[in-house]
């Protein structure tokens, strides 16, 4: 069944989820506004405001911890050559963008980046004595 037919009333309306109108075969029959389903798309714990209004500012500041630290962690856990510096995996699991595609997953691949210098690229030890000065 497409959206366009006539609704047929399965189940008993649930007035705390649906509004005090929802049993009202017409006003089910009607599309919903753009910005309401932007609003139910959005996931409103990746504003820390909101999330501090609603549940205190511990959980606030704990997600904002989680957040710096899985950034950082990304880019400072890693010998420099040993694997992509771009790889944002564990920021993406915590944040639940990792089950979603978006422009920067595949227009910031490395093979689409310019190589400054390729000897150390792939080559570790040439990095590490670079960066000690040796």
């Amino acid at each position: 069944m497409t959206s366009s037919t006539i609704p047929v009333m399965s189940k008993p309306a649930n007035t705390m989820q649906g509004g005090p109108n929802s049993n009202n075969l017409a006003t089910q029959a009607q599309q919903g506004h753009p910005i309401q389903a932007m609003q139910e798309e959005t996931n409103p714990f990746h504003d820390l405001e909101h999330v501090r209004r609603m549940y205190g500012s511990g959980l606030a500041m704990r997600l904002a911890t989680e957040r710096r630290m899985a950034s950082e962690g990304a880019s400072s856990a890693r010998l420099p050559g040993m694997s992509t510096p771009s790889s944002n995996i564990m920021f993406e699991t915590l944040t639940g963008t990792d089950t979603q595609i978006g422009f920067e997953d595949y227009l910031s691949l490395p093979q689409n980046a310019p190589q400054i210098n390729s000897f150390y690229a792939n080559n570790p030890h040439a990095v590490m004595e670079h960066k000690l000065n040796l």
